[in-house]
């Protein structure tokens, strides 16, 4: 490693401010609003601070190493595009697989892959850590170095501190990011249940509607296979027992309690989730209940706007 623990560790933590910073701007003069931007509730997006971690181990040498300027920066450039994409990829995958939702979504753009990576944002990732290596990091160098004048200790203390404050932060903003990976598996098994008992109701005969529930249920089966209190999906064993207007009924009175179950659980959504869902505007999920979501919480900010007007 081109530093001691220690000094990466600091490095991580400013260039991991500095993405923050970046993306924050970005973010609020493109939503219109502030947006904390990032992962974590603190100010730091860690994936800045591991991209370029690498960049150090691997691209340094090329700069100290290679006499002309213009061939290491070539090389610098090339290499850390590939590295910054392969690292977003990466991370996008596994955030998804985590937490049942795609972060950051690039399909608005031409050349993409999965909507994971761009070609437009690998190119800037290239320049940027081009620039950083030549022109910012000389001088990030030069006040890590003023930290170990004001003490040996200093440094030390600063990053057991940092660290010991990210470890609290990331528990914390895993959770609360499994816990809206399990809403939105929710949200769309109940959008898939009023959508399978609403086409029921248009069904000529009883045996149908009880047919295309059945179906129904398996394919929810299929899709998630407990539910919250991890009992199985089945229906209601009475639907069998009533008669053709009054199973109709039934099923209208289900899928109005379905719905209201579903609003209950996108007014349920706490401060942190909150945060969350607004640090990343285009987060996807399979299904459409993430966008519903979303529409639900920009709809009640609009309603207790309205709402302390009159007041």
């Amino acid at each position: 490693m081109p530093y001691s623990f220690v000094d990466m560790t600091l490095y991580f933590f400013i260039y991991s401010f500095c993405g923050w910073l970046m993306e924050t701007i970005l973010c609020s003069i493109d939503e219109k609003r502030f947006v904390n931007r990032g992962f974590l509730n603190g100010p730091i997006c860690p994936i800045y601070g591991c991209g370029l971690l690498l960049i150090f181990i691997f691209l340094l040498p090329v700069r100290d190493n290679i006499d002309n300027v213009f061939v290491a920066a070539v090389i610098i450039y090339m290499s850390s595009l590939s590295m910054a994409t392969l690292v977003e990829y990466l991370v996008s995958w596994i955030m998804e697989k985590l937490f049942k939702a795609r972060w950051w979504d690039y399909s608005r753009y031409k050349l993409n892959i999965n909507g994971r990576v761009t070609l437009e944002i690998s190119l800037i990732w290239g320049a940027l850590s081009t620039a950083v290596i030549y022109l910012v990091h000389p001088r990030f160098e030069n006040l890590v170095k003023k930290l170990y004048s004001l003490g040996d200790n200093v440094p030390y203390i600063i990053a057991v501190v940092l660290l010991s404050l990210m470890a609290v932060d990331l528990i914390i903003s895993t959770l609360v990011a499994l816990k809206i990976g399990e809403k939105i598996e929710q949200l769309e098994k109940l959008a898939v249940l009023i959508r399978g008992y609403v086409e029921s109701l248009s069904l000529p005969t009883r045996e149908d509607i009880l047919k295309k529930i059945e179906s129904l249920y398996e394919l929810v089966s299929k899709k998630h296979e407990k539910n919250v209190s991890g009992e199985k999906e089945s229906p209601d064993p009475e639907l069998h027992k009533l008669a053709f207007e009054a199973l109709k009924s039934r099923i209208a009175s289900l899928v109005q309690d379905l719905k209201e179950k579903r609003e209950s659980i996108m007014a349920g959504t706490r401060f942190l989730q909150r945060r969350m869902l607004k640090a990343f505007p285009y987060m996807k999920s399979k299904g459409t209940s993430l966008d519903d979501w979303k529409k639900h919480l920009k709809s009640e900010k609009g309603e207790n706007a309205e709402k302390s007007k009159t007041d």
